[in-house]
């Protein structure tokens, strides 16, 4: 009986183990290039308000003149609500724009994980806050500021 009690034990701690090491996997962002923050300004496809985070889609005019379709990372519903953005604040044919970080050794790949975005009334909004910060201005202080 001891033994079984043991082995429980040693399978509960492994698997709280797994499950803190893929929570704090999935907040970081080391997949992204967080050196330089990229802007983009386009019209918006989709708003999917989902969880664990949501995902806007929009349409940028390239400088070739070719439209492309960027997937845009941001906060989770709660969030959302948090930040009074309902299920209409984003709709199809508002023109936002956005600045994040672009995934490491994708090029090509229209997928940025968002920091910050400017509403379709001008308001910037801050979207995914990791505290790295390079797509506001220098004189940005917030929880992580030193």
């Amino acid at each position: 009986m001891q033994k079984r009690k043991k082995i429980i034990a040693r399978w509960a701690a492994l698997l709280a183990l797994a499950s803190a090491s893929s929570l704090v996997a999935h907040h970081s962002l080391i997949q992204f290039d967080t050196t330089r923050g990229v802007t983009l300004k386009g019209t918006v496809v989709r708003f999917e308000r989902v969880n664990p985070h949501s995902f806007l889609y929009i349409d940028e005019k390239g400088k070739d003149g070719e439209m492309r379709l960027w997937t845009i990372e941001g906060p989770n519903i709660i969030q959302l609500r948090r930040m009074g953005l309902e299920k209409d604040a984003l709709k199809p044919g508002d023109v936002i724009e956005a600045c994040g970080y672009l995934l490491k050794g994708r090029p090509g790949e229209q997928f940025l994980t968002g920091e910050v975005l400017v509403l379709p009334d001008g308001k910037k909004q801050s979207w995914l806050d990791y505290g790295h910060h390079k797509c506001f201005g220098a004189d940005h202080k917030d929880m992580h500021s030193r």
